[in-house]
Protein backbone atom coordinates (compact mmCIF):
# COMPACT_ATOMS: atom_id res chain seq x y z
CA UNK A 1 0.00 0.00 0.00
CA UNK A 2 2.77 2.43 0.90
CA UNK A 3 4.44 1.82 -2.47
CA UNK A 4 1.14 2.35 -4.29
CA UNK A 5 0.57 5.65 -2.45
CA UNK A 6 4.12 6.79 -3.26
CA UNK A 7 3.61 5.94 -6.94
CA UNK A 8 0.37 7.93 -6.98
CA UNK A 9 2.16 10.89 -5.43
CA UNK A 10 4.97 10.69 -8.01
CA UNK A 11 2.38 10.67 -10.81
CA UNK A 12 0.37 13.46 -9.15
CA UNK A 13 -2.56 11.07 -9.25
CA UNK A 14 -5.22 10.43 -6.62
CA UNK A 15 -5.18 6.90 -5.21
CA UNK A 16 -8.88 6.58 -6.03
CA UNK A 17 -9.59 8.36 -9.30
CA UNK A 18 -12.59 10.67 -9.55
CA UNK A 19 -14.11 8.53 -12.31
CA UNK A 20 -13.84 5.32 -10.27
CA UNK A 21 -17.01 3.25 -10.20
CA UNK A 22 -16.89 3.11 -6.39
CA UNK A 23 -18.42 6.59 -6.35
CA UNK A 24 -21.34 5.49 -8.56
CA UNK A 25 -21.87 2.47 -6.32
CA UNK A 26 -21.88 4.62 -3.20
CA UNK A 27 -24.37 7.04 -4.75
CA UNK A 28 -26.70 4.23 -5.88
CA UNK A 29 -26.66 2.55 -2.49
CA UNK A 30 -26.92 5.72 -0.42
CA UNK A 31 -23.47 5.59 1.17
CA UNK A 32 -22.60 9.21 1.98
CA UNK A 33 -19.33 10.71 0.75
CA UNK A 34 -18.10 11.17 4.33
CA UNK A 35 -18.58 7.44 5.03
CA UNK A 36 -16.69 6.61 1.85
CA UNK A 37 -13.90 8.95 3.02
CA UNK A 38 -13.87 7.26 6.42
CA UNK A 39 -13.68 3.86 4.74
CA UNK A 40 -10.68 5.07 2.69
CA UNK A 41 -8.91 6.32 5.84
CA UNK A 42 -9.49 3.01 7.60
CA UNK A 43 -8.47 1.03 4.48
CA UNK A 44 -5.26 3.01 4.16
CA UNK A 45 -4.43 2.76 7.87
CA UNK A 46 -4.97 -0.99 8.00
CA UNK A 47 -3.03 -1.80 4.86
CA UNK A 48 -0.13 0.50 5.70
CA UNK A 49 0.51 -1.41 8.93
CA UNK A 50 3.58 -3.60 9.21
CA UNK A 51 2.82 -7.12 8.02
CA UNK A 52 -0.46 -6.15 6.32
CA UNK A 53 -1.67 -8.13 3.34
CA UNK A 54 -0.45 -6.95 -0.06
CA UNK A 55 -2.40 -6.65 -3.29
CA UNK A 56 -1.48 -5.89 -6.89
CA UNK A 57 -4.46 -3.65 -7.64
CA UNK A 58 -5.34 -1.50 -4.63
CA UNK A 59 -8.14 0.33 -6.42
CA UNK A 60 -9.97 -2.91 -7.16
CA UNK A 61 -9.49 -4.09 -3.59
CA UNK A 62 -10.84 -0.77 -2.28
CA UNK A 63 -13.93 -1.15 -4.49
CA UNK A 64 -14.48 -4.68 -3.21
CA UNK A 65 -14.03 -3.56 0.38
CA UNK A 66 -16.68 -0.85 -0.01
CA UNK A 67 -19.13 -3.23 -1.74
CA UNK A 68 -18.64 -5.80 1.00
CA UNK A 69 -18.49 -3.23 3.81
CA UNK A 70 -15.41 -5.13 5.00
CA UNK A 71 -14.83 -2.90 7.99
CA UNK A 72 -18.52 -2.79 9.01
CA UNK A 73 -18.43 1.00 9.32
CA UNK A 74 -22.05 1.62 8.29
CA UNK A 75 -25.43 0.00 8.08
CA UNK A 76 -28.41 0.77 5.89
CA UNK A 77 -31.89 0.68 7.34
CA UNK A 78 -35.07 -0.53 5.65
CA UNK A 79 -35.89 3.11 4.89
CA UNK A 80 -32.61 3.46 2.96
CA UNK A 81 -30.95 5.68 5.57
CA UNK A 82 -27.27 4.98 6.06
CA UNK A 83 -25.70 5.42 9.51
CA UNK A 84 -22.41 4.59 11.17
CA UNK A 85 -22.15 1.47 13.30
CA UNK A 86 -20.27 1.44 16.60
CA UNK A 87 -17.17 0.37 14.66
CA UNK A 88 -17.76 3.29 12.29
CA UNK A 89 -18.03 5.73 15.16
CA UNK A 90 -14.80 4.36 16.62
CA UNK A 91 -13.04 4.79 13.26
CA UNK A 92 -14.38 8.33 12.98
CA UNK A 93 -12.97 9.19 16.40
CA UNK A 94 -9.66 7.47 15.64
CA UNK A 95 -9.21 9.41 12.40
CA UNK A 96 -10.32 12.69 13.95
CA UNK A 97 -10.28 15.70 11.65
CA UNK A 98 -9.26 13.61 8.63
CA UNK A 99 -12.65 11.87 8.83
CA UNK A 100 -14.59 15.14 8.67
Amino acid sequence: MKTFLEQCKEKSEKPILEADTVFDYAAKTGIPDEFLRLHWLEFKARYCEEGAKRYKDWRTVFRKSVRGNWFKLWWIGADGACALTTVGEQAKRAHGRDAA
